[in-house]
């Protein structure tokens, strides 16, 4: 294997200088603590007039803010090939050597090394998409502005961070995904985020911006808000191309970049392949039941005990009446509660039963043994009580609550459709089969099929023998894809550990990415790598979600 030393070039010295000098001021406050950084952050944006911008100037404060305090950092988490062995775990380079990171609950603060450092740190804002040049644009910071806004329709909550540069290296034995603060380190892969990449010019913009949440459709549009559960029944790649473009311009449902952000933080701060065991996120979550008494006028359901246990306050759920299947698309399922289902808001004691009371507009009336109450997507916010940017309210590990990630809340119980790519089956001239996604740099021109404006992403697998479940041994990353290349994983507990459903023997099919899983997916099969590639491009039903993104309209990267 090559020798490779973690140094700066020379000719970036000068660079590196220019930004201390920079920090000077700040970084005798800036203590290595999430506490330190948002205190002096605070401070340093209140004293050059954020109280009083505008969302240019806020947004030109934010770059500043993130020149300036971009200090040096490298690292990487280097993985065995498949072929060398299947353990899911790496080892840690560079910089990332020296830390370590456990998620947090609502009442247990787990330890995350990265949270204070500026590259990593994260802060909730509020953004819009400028409509001329595609640009996100911040009107408010949390703690900062005092404009700032979590349960409106109306503003867009994100996460605000620092701007990186990714790469993947291939050496004979093992493979690295690396992360840095700096283009210049001695890595020729290097590449920023694609989500920096501004598209007009190609430049790198200082700071990246994510949905914080999933979206919930008010209006005919889409939206980042708490408080609310993630709309479902009538998402697929199509539908949230149109509720994007009914946004506003520059707008998109969640692209290939979100998502490779997701696994990029995934790999460099758990140094694992999987969150299997880690950070699982909504899998084991599917229930319903039939209610144990009749009342009419009423806001609950009646279970008894034992049923009742498997349901929370902020849980999302469907009730109605049985007709002709549990089926959670079944109209008779959701006649009480309407496709946009109703959050709990307390559980009490009724005799020898328990009262599920919920949030709907109006009363209904249950039916013993006929009217159904079913688990359904958590609601927005979930993770907002998680004391730390990483975790899932009252257990990480046990597939029942939604996670958060570098304070991304991901996995309520659907899948999340990808808008900006789409999964095409062909065959080669050696009569290969292969799936691949075709990406579209550009949400004005996102289609409902594969345009001249979708372009190929390098990153494929080969079709397996026979359309099944298979498990993922590799992924690779590249320009801002990071999707499954290798598919023939032993099962659940090697390699990513997430499974990932295609067709095979397909020569012309385009289909819908669907990621992660649902609320009965189960832990075999679900994670942060996993999905499915089966469905067509309007395939929509109750357990797909989508999300809001200001990352559709991205320049091309030339190194």
């Amino acid at each position: 294997m090559p020798v490779e030393i973690n140094f700066p070039r020379d000719s970036t010295l000068k660079e590196t200088n220019r930004i201390l000098r920079s920090l000077a001021p700040l970084a005798v406050q800036l203590d290595g603590t999430p506490e330190g950084y948002k205190r002096v952050m605070r401070r340093w944006f209140i004293d050059n007039g954020a109280l009083e911008a505008d969302k240019d100037a806020l947004t030109e404060l934010c770059k500043k803010w993130y020149t300036v305090t971009r200090v040096p950092w490298h690292g990487w988490t280097a993985f065995a090939q498949p072929d060398v062995t299947a353990v899911t775990t790496g080892t840690r380079g560079g910089d990332n050597s020296r830390l370590s990171c456990t998620p947090s609950t609502d009442t247990v603060a787990g330890r995350d090394d990265y949270a204070g450092h500026p590259l990593f740190a994260v802060v909730d804002c509020n953004f819009v998409v400028d409509g001329e040049s595609g640009e996100p644009k911040i009107t408010a910071i949390d703690g900062i502005t005092e404009n700032f806004q979590r349960y409106s329709p109306n503003h867009f909550v994100g996460v605000l961070r620092m701007s990186g540069y990714e790469y993947q290296q291939e050496y004979e034995r093992e493979y690295r995904i690396g992360y840095s603060s700096l283009r210049s380190v001695n890595v020729k892969e290097i590449e920023p985020l694609d989500e920096a990449i501004m598209f007009n010019g190609g430049g790198v913009r200082p700071f990246v911006v994510h949905a914080k949440y999933l979206n919930h459709t008010v209006g005919g549009k889409l939206t980042s808000y708490a408080g609310v559960i993630p709309t479902a029944y009538n998402i697929s790649h199509n539908s949230m191309q149109e509720l994007a473009k009914a946004t506003g311009t520059g707008y998109s449902g969640t692209t290939t970049a979100d998502d490779a952000f997701l696994k990029l933080m995934m790999v460099i701060k758990y140094a694992s392949l999987t969150l299997d065991g880690i950070l699982q996120g909504c899998c084991v979550n599917n229930y319903q039941f039939a209610a144990a008494e009749s009342e009419s006028g009423v806001r609950r359901v009646i279970l008894t005990a034992e049923q009742a246990a498997n349901f929370e306050v902020g849980m999302g759920v469907l009730i109605g009446d049985y007709t002709s299947s549990t089926d959670r698309n079944d109209a008779g399922m959701y006649s009480a509660t309407g496709q946009e289902g109703a959050i709990i808001t307390a559980i009490e004691p009724k005799g020898e039963n328990v009262a599920i009371y919920v949030d709907t507009a109006g009363t209904f009336g249950t039916t013993a043994a006929t009217t159904y109450i079913s688990t359904f997507h958590w609601s927005n916010g979930s993770c907002d009580g998680v004391l730390g940017n990483d975790g899932s309210p009252k257990n990480c590990t046990s597939g029942k609550y939604p996670a958060k990630l570098q304070g991304i809340e991901y996995m309520p119980g659907g899948y999340e459709v990808i808008c900006d790519a789409i999964l095409k089956y062909y065959q080669d001239e050696s009569g290969t089969y292969w799936a691949e996604p075709y990406v579209c740099r550009d949400s004005a021109k996102q289609a409902t099929s594969i345009t001249e404006d979708y372009k190929p992403s390098g990153v494929r697998y080969k079709q397996p023998s026979a359309a099944n479940w298979c498990y993922i041994r590799k992924l690779a990353l590249k320009k801002g894809v990071y999707m499954p290349v290798d598919i023939e994983g032993e099962g659940s507990s090697t390699y990513t550990c997430d499974a990932w459903y295609t067709l095979a023997n397909d020569s012309s099919s385009a289909n819908e990415l669907l990621l992660r899983c649902y609320l009965g997916s189960g832990v075999g099969l679900a994670g942060v790598s996993g999905g499915s590639g089966n469905n067509g491009l309007g395939f929509a039903r109750w357990f797909i979600v989508g999300r809001l993104s200001p990352n559709g309209k991205r320049g091309e990267w030339a190194a």
